[in-house]
């Protein structure tokens, strides 16, 4: 029988602190290893006005949180963010009073392997404290952190960025040279870990681990059972920024016939949430939710009929796509990022140029109409949960765990 692991995860947010679905894998993977029997310690951050945070134990797992010395916490937005804001990166591109703080719990708890996530915050200097303590470690990217200042790879405009500017191209160098600190690069789509390697990941190895959720119980029962008027619901689940491409779906609505039945709920916050109220107002086929979670946000999934993934930028492995997939959802996402790796073409949904509203119009009324539009969505999409489950996620780090910790 093997032995259990000791295995230290370090993310800048961990539950109930949270900001998007980084944090819910992360904490998915955390509760799943400590049900298999394995001792996991989570770092994460917290504002300079919560310290002392006290430890806590959520579920079986021990979690510690300190402030990352720096000019302000990550998740606090400076009142002058263009001077400020590049210090607070410089400070980030190795704080060392990070990387002593963490080493100080390195000492106590002795983990087999450090599992880092999103380290905003605590800079690669936490990778090369770790490494010289003789404790391996593991990355897994969710976004674009080493490779932009924005973590979007868009310009401020938001268009794809293809020519990064010289502190940009600077900031990119820097952070991944220090991947050199890594022991094995993690990333949950091909995509996102061919950008890195194309930019020179240094790591010691690299790979494809998908994000994996619990799967719902009674979900089958929800995919068969789904009344035939859901096909002309879409819903949206999103942040609402200009990235996730919310205005392309509302101007889809004004080109799509009134006198067609479809129906499109948009739930999330963020900064256009004024302007998806107001779309609302004017139009009653469009429903706003605000921000759903737990039943509400099984009651979204259920009613509805189809997710809009209409993103303008590199996506890279939304939890979305496999929530939706488990409620037998057809998915209608732009062909860009991570999203072509999760949608087949007329069996799980449909692909559309980013950003163009009219075919994103025309698939929707198409899928309105015509009940056949994918015939086998329901075994299609049962499939693709499948693939993403939350278990097959923890059996494929508990791998790279051993591997690593016996190396």
């Amino acid at each position: 029988m093997t032995r259990p692991l000791h295995v230290m995860v370090v993310n800048n947010l961990y539950p109930p602190l949270m900001a998007g679905g980084a944090e819910r894998i992360v904490a998915f993977l955390c509760e799943g290893l400590v049900r298999r029997g394995h001792r996991v310690t989570v770092v994460s951050t917290c504002g300079p006005d919560m310290e002392p945070y006290p430890v806590e134990q959520r579920d079986g797992v021990e979690v510690i949180r300190f402030f990352p010395p720096n000019l302000y916490w990550s998740f606090e937005r400076p009142l002058n963010p263009g001077p400020r804001k590049w210090l607070w990166h410089a400070k980030d591109a190795w704080n060392r009073d990070a990387a002593r703080r963490l080493g100080t719990i390195l000492d106590s708890a002795r983990p087999d392997i450090l599992h880092s996530h999103l380290i905003d915050g605590f800079s690669a200097a936490i990778w090369a404290r770790a490494r010289a303590d003789g404790v391996p470690v593991l990355h897994t990217a969710h976004d674009y952190h080493l490779l932009c200042p924005r973590a979007f790879l868009l310009t401020h405009d938001w268009r794809i960025c293809t020519r990064p500017r010289v502190h940009c191209r600077l900031y990119r160098h820097w952070h991944i040279r220090t991947t050199r600190h890594v022991d094995l690069f993690a990333s949950p789509s091909r995509l996102l870990l061919d950008l890195h390697q194309r930019a020179g990941l240094r790591a010691g190895g690299g790979t494809v681990v998908h994000n994996g959720i619990p799967l719902p119980p009674d979900a089958a029962q929800i995919r068969q059972s789904r009344p035939p008027d859901s096909r002309g619901r879409f819903l949206m689940l999103t942040r609402l920024t200009v990235e996730k491409g919310v205005e392309t779906a509302l101007e889809a609505m004004t080109i799509l016939p009134r006198d067609l039945p479809v129906e499109l709920s948009i739930a999330g916050k963020g900064p256009l949430a004024d302007k998806v109220r107001a779309a609302a107002a004017a139009d009653p086929r469009i429903r706003y939710l605000g921000f759903l979670d737990g039943p509400a946000k099984v009651e979204a999934l259920t009613r509805a009929g189809h997710l809009l993934l209409p993103s303008l930028w590199f996506e890279n492995a939304p939890v979305t796509i496999v929530e939706a997939a488990a409620y037998g959802l057809g998915l209608l996402g732009s062909d860009i990022g991570g999203i072509p790796e999760f949608v087949e073409a007329g069996r799980t949904g449909f692909l559309f140029r980013p950003g163009d509203a009219g075919a994103l119009a025309t698939l929707m009324a198409r899928l309105a109409r015509d009940p056949g539009a994918l015939p086998e969505l329901p075994d299609a999409s049962a499939a693709l949960a499948r693939r993403f489950s939350l278990e097959r996620m923890i059996d494929d780090y508990e791998r790279h765990y051993r591997a690593l910790a016996v190396a």
